[in-house]
């Protein structure tokens, strides 16, 4: 089996910083950090 496409997968790290590091490395595709403190503390980002 063949996974296509994931929507919305949360990860819980306690570094953040090492996370957005490491996962490039995996050829995964990564994302900026929130563009507001609203949507951060909605990802419990903040």
């Amino acid at each position: 089996m063949t996974v296509k496409r994931m929507d919305n997968v949360g990860i819980v790290v306690e570094d953040i910083d090492a996370a957005i590091a490491f996962f490039p490395n995996l050829a995964l595709s990564s994302r900026d950090a929130p563009q507001s403190k609203e949507t951060g503390r909605m990802a419990s980002l903040d």
